[in-house]
């Protein structure tokens, strides 16, 4: 059996043909246009009989329909890949279709004016099974494309994620809180500008491909009304292909970034004039922001640049590749009593204020909002009802060489890959966020939620209360905790 590691990559395209709700914001979201394409980009490794495959989707959240129904079909399609290698993971863009998952905006009570409205709409269901079959099609052609090669792995930094997360001198927090108030205090946590980068070549030593692992989900214009987009990571792909070969594959990761986001609080006002006099314009409304999306790819272009010519000195055709797949019972975030009271009154505010928006259009956002804000609260109040004993999630940790990857289902908080990446014995760890699936009696359609850590949950507010999470703080520290000593034993024989 070769020992040489082989390498294969394929994509597929998952953008929508007609009308598709997006996911992302309470309201709803009906997408009529393409603003620029949605992507599926997989990464085949064998090395030694040992498979892995890395799925990215230019997606919101990757919910267990997808996973299971890529994983079983893959089954039947390449009974000589163990499917369970197989880890999918999301970009986090809000301007993506549904892809499984109920979602708060329920398709089901909107679904007679949206179709009446909109003739050509693609349903969640319908847009869910192309996104499987999409997935499907790039695991097969990129583990049939498998050919021995070299990797390398790099180091580089990027001005991308800022903490969104303001905290007062009452110690009390909000995402995006204003920094003008004059109780404001501090930003709550640090950022990671640093981007873990992985590069494929073939026997040639001709780059092939990159991982790009960095911490701020891709949402530049993450309020987007009527188009679907891959924000950022599109102008980043034309960036970089621009640069370094048309060719090039771009598997783009979100590392730990449950309180991050591309949106900067402080100076705001100097970014957005450097962005117009440096493109002419970009509105920091979010709905737009095409100026910041380009700065953000000429960045990350840059950190590329900067890492992948030295790291050339060290290509590698012979590299350890393990997997470890964890099943992991986490505690369950329960909602107290003065929680479900106040969750009570909330209800019934909303309920009265629904029922005075009666003859209102029934897409009206404001009307859909309250709908969703509804039942986010409902499912708060069921958790209430009905105690989970545990949270089951799926976990990967993976051995490449000098570097590791950690894969978690939640939108994970930063200080929790800091812990993974300061005890690591790992060279470089490439925690990605989103990614795997909620197992057993998991909430249906309960997707990745947030999971803060100890001091996020101390100042509270969205992201950080029991109806934004299923975990509270320790089970990330579990997830800490599990994936250290997985590293450790992976890299225990040098």
């Amino acid at each position: 059996m070769s020992e040489k590691v082989k390498i294969g990559w394929a994509s597929c395209d998952i953008t929508p043909s007609g009308a598709v709700s997006l996911l992302g914001q309470f309201r709803l979201r009906i997408a009529t246009r393409v603003n620029d394409p949605l992507t599926v980009t997989a990464l085949a490794l064998e090395s030694a009989g040992n498979q892995a495959v890395l799925v990215s989707m230019d997606l919101c959240i990757v919910y267990e329909e997808v996973v299971a129904g890529s994983r079983n079909a893959l089954r039947e399609r390449l009974p000589d890949l163990d499917p369970l290698k197989v880890m999918l993971n999301t970009t986090h863009t809000h301007s993506a279709p549904h892809a499984g998952g109920r979602g708060l905006q329920n398709e089901e009570d909107y679904i007679e004016a949206i179709r009446i409205r909109y003739p050509d709409y693609t349903s969640v269901a319908e847009y869910t099974q192309m996104v499987i079959e999409a997935v499907v099609s790039a695991v097969c052609e990129a583990w049939e494309n498998r050919r021995e090669g070299f990797v390398a792995w790099g180091y580089s930094y990027a001005v991308v994620g800022e903490n969104r997360r303001v905290r007062y001198f009452d110690d009390s927090a909000r995402m995006y809180g204003s920094v003008a108030e004059p109780g404001f205090s501090h930003i709550e946590g640090h950022v990671d500008h640093g981007v873990n980068l992985l590069f494929t070549y073939d026997a040639a030593r001709q780059l092939t491909g990159m991982v790009i692992n960095l911490a701020s989900p891709s949402q530049a214009s993450e309020g987007c009304e009527d188009y679907v987009s891959a924000d950022f990571w599109h102008d980043t792909r034309l960036e970089i292909r621009r640069r370094c070969g048309d060719g090039l594959y771009i598997l783009p990761q979100c590392s730990a970034a449950g309180d991050q986001s591309p949106h900067r609080l402080l100076q705001a006002k100097a970014e957005e004039r450097m962005l117009q006099l440096k493109y002419g314009g970009g509105s920091r409304s979010r709905q737009e922001n095409f100026g910041l999306r380009r700065d953000i790819a000429r960045r990350i272009a840059d950190a590329v640049q900067d890492a992948e010519p030295p790291v050339r000195q060290e290509l590698h055709d012979q590299v350890p590749l393990m997997v470890e797949r964890h099943e992991l019972d986490l505690p369950h975030w329960n909602v107290t009593d003065e929680e479900h009271a106040a969750l009570q009154e909330e209800m019934a505010e909303l309920r009265t204020r629904l029922a005075g928006m009666a003859n209102v259009d029934p897409l009206d956002s404001d009307l859909t909002a309250a709908h969703s804000r509804l039942a986010w609260c409902q499912r708060a109040v069921d958790r209430y009802l009905k105690l989970l004993e545990s949270v089951p999630i799926e976990m990967n940790v993976v051995r490449l060489g000098d570097i590791a990857f950690v894969t978690v289902p939640f939108e994970y908080y930063l200080d929790f890959a800091d812990r993974i990446k300061g005890r690591s014995e790992a060279l470089q760890t490439f925690v990605v966020q989103l990614a795997g699936t909620h197992l057993g009696d998991a909430p249906k359609g309960a997707g990745g939620g947030y999971l803060p850590t100890e001091r996020a949950a101390i100042g509270l507010s969205y992201g950080a209360i029991p109806p934004s999470c299923l975990v509270p703080p320790e089970g990330g520290q579990l997830i800490v905790d599990e994936a250290v000593a997985a590293i450790k034993r992976m890299f225990a024989g040098g």
